[in-house]
């Protein structure tokens, strides 16, 4: 499989900071397409932080380097992995520092690992200077099945894009991922079951929805709701794992045509046993 890699590293950053935001857009705008959910190249910059090193100490800055070999041996042996299973064209892998998040800063720093699926066949992955390498082996396989363009989420709008979807969507990912590599997911116990009786009547009532706003508290995670951080991609993982091996499905491409309702529905129906 053809790919390209980007390693958009401190250094850079550090030498282009005079023109950040012209460095930046040259690097991330091209990367958008026409089925790009995010469209704007400035706000995926700004999903990353990558306009904080603007203002940067350098020696701060450079805290954030990794080792450029390693990361490309990595993304490269994952890649491999990935296309044994799934199907891309021309993958496009854009590295860049992963700054911390309130959600993950307590956590040791080599967990800091986090990604976005751009469209099909195009990824950002943001890294920190000594990824721990299940984790990210982790993280890359999740974004490649987002990628790849056989995902029918590239058939959708953010109008269309259910609960249920997303619950698919995001329990593939995982269950492709976590078949493949170490599960080292900090987010994982705080999904106990008590929390995922409550959590499942909260699915059950919003499976339909298509509002971004209430998804993100449902998915991701809500104090008021009692909602803990990724608690939608817990719930997503087992209900799609369960789905997969009730089915007995052996190749994960075909999970891609499965209906979204029959997945949650088949785990509920499990759970009420």
């Amino acid at each position: 499989m053809k790919y390209t890699l980007n390693q958009i590293t401190p250094e850079e950053l550090i030498e282009n900071r005079i023109n950040l935001k012209g460095f930046l857009q040259s690097q991330i705008s091209p990367l958008i397409g026409r089925k790009s959910w995010m469209q704007d190249w400035e706000q995926l910059a700004k999903r990353f932080q990558l306009f904080a090193f603007a203002a940067l100490p350098e020696a701060d800055a450079l805290k954030y380097s990794w080792n450029p070999k390693e990361i490309e041996a990595i993304v490269e042996e994952t890649c491999k992995e990935a296309e044994s299973h799934l199907h891309f064209e021309s993958l496009t892998i854009t590295i860049v520092p992963a700054l911390p998040f309130p959600w993950f800063q307590s956590f040791d720093q080599s967990m800091w690992t986090n990604g976005y699926t751009i469209g099909p066949d195009t990824i950002i992955i943001a890294i920190p200077p000594q990824p721990d390498t299940d984790f990210l082996n982790y993280m890359i396989a999740h974004e490649l099945h987002h990628a790849s363009p056989e995902n029918p989420i590239y058939n959708l709008t953010l109008e269309t894009f259910t609960l249920a979807d997303w619950y698919k969507m995001e329990g593939g990912a995982e269950y492709f991922s976590l078949s493949l590599y170490k599960d080292k997911r900090w987010w994982k116990k705080e999904f106990t079951e008590e929390i995922e009786q409550n959590y499942i009547e909260i699915a059950r009532q919003n499976l339909s929805t298509a509002d971004d706003v209430l998804k993100s508290k449902i998915c991701f995670g809500n104090k008021e709701m009692g909602i803990p951080v990724f608690a939608g991609y817990s719930f997503a993982y087992k209900m799609v794992r369960h789905y997969a091996e009730q089915e007995k499905i052996e190749r994960y491409r075909d999970l891609y045509q499965a209906d979204p309702h029959e997945i949650f529905n088949s785990y509920i129906i499990k759970e009420a046993i």
